[in-house]
């Protein structure tokens, strides 16, 4: 481990608007990483950016063409590349996406994923060392009162899979709650329901984490999404489907926060059964503890174990 810690490492992110993630900048910062900026696949790139690198972290696989060539100048350099997104999810591997593999993937030599469904994923598809690392809570915000309310929040961006369609049309056999979606997710929603509100991208969460008691994020498929723990470490009650990274460390009693099924009239069956549990306090006090776990410290030196040990496995 001494000896990967004197090597120069880069840290590539894609200009794609919200990248680099605080919770993967902070990571790679941990381990004094040079941040550099990359075109999302594709675009003109100056590789005297990443001169003098021994040791590739991407953020995602958009950065691998950029890898690419730097690693055939530099055939001993190291790439790891994070994955908390679809990359390998089966739904997403079209033919496009699997000849991009195909020229690029060769070049990965270690994989950090954020959750064990996505360490899976990946070793199914490619042999590749694998370590897995949660991202921790980035806006950590207690209300200063709680109270239950007939409120559900979603935050999210437009992706389909995150499942706010169907916490949308689950609205209809809700009509004595309110829905609050925050974040771009709601430029594809088209309602007139008045009680459901298109919040858009806002400058504090604040105002929705004191006003709402649960968290809903039926997604089809979300690799760890820190604004679940968020929600969690604000005292809201989260639902969630097993295609949410955080539905491998439910237990217990949180296990009646996943949801069977994933569809409108299941998803509001479950926010009314939440909302009438008698011990909603319990759990909202055991969803404290389970995000207060998540601390950007635990998650750093994690990821410093881990990724110290995948460049041991490559030596």
């Amino acid at each position: 481990m001494y000896i990967w810690c004197l090597m120069n490492v880069s840290f590539l992110y894609p200009a794609s608007g919200i990248s680099p993630h605080p919770a993967h900048l902070a990571w790679a910062k941990s381990i004094g990483s040079r941040v550099v900026e990359t075109p999302m696949g594709i675009g003109r790139f100056d590789q005297n950016k990443l001169k003098g690198s021994d040791i590739l972290l991407l953020e995602s696989l958009y950065c691998a063409p950029f890898a690419r060539s730097y690693k055939k100048r530099t055939p001993k350099c190291r790439v790891i590349s994070i994955i908390a997104d679809t990359s390998f999810w089966s739904e997403r591997l079209t033919i496009l996406r699997k000849l991009y593999y195909w020229r690029y993937l060769p070049i990965v030599d270690g994989f950090i994923a954020v959750s064990e469904r996505i360490k899976r994923d990946i070793q199914s598809y490619i042999n590749r060392p694998v370590e897995v690392v949660r991202p921790f809570p980035v806006n950590k915000i207690r209300p200063r009162k709680r109270s239950f309310e007939r409120s559900i929040l979603f935050i999210g961006n437009e992706a389909r899979e995150k499942g706010y369609d169907n916490l949308v049309k689950a609205m209809d056999y809700l009509p004595d709650f309110e829905l609050f979606l925050v974040g771009d997710c709601g430029k594809k929603v088209r309602t007139k329901k008045p009680n459901i509100h298109l919040e858009g991208r806002v400058p504090s969460l604040r105002p929705y984490f004191e006003k709402c008691s649960i968290y809903a994020h039926p997604a089809d498929f979300d690799p760890c999404p820190s604004v679940v723990w968020e929600a969690m470490y604000a005292g809201l009650i989260p639902i969630i489907t097993e295609g949410v990274g955080q539905s491998e460390l439910f237990e217990g009693d949180l296990r009646r926060l996943v949801l069977r099924e994933n569809d409108p009239k299941a998803v509001a069956e479950k926010i009314a059964e939440v909302y009438s549990y008698p011990d909603k306090r319990e759990l909202v006090r055991k969803c404290m503890r389970l995000s207060e776990e998540h601390t950007e410290e635990k998650s750093i030196r994690h990821f410093k174990k881990s990724f110290y040990k995948l460049l041991e496995e490559l030596s």
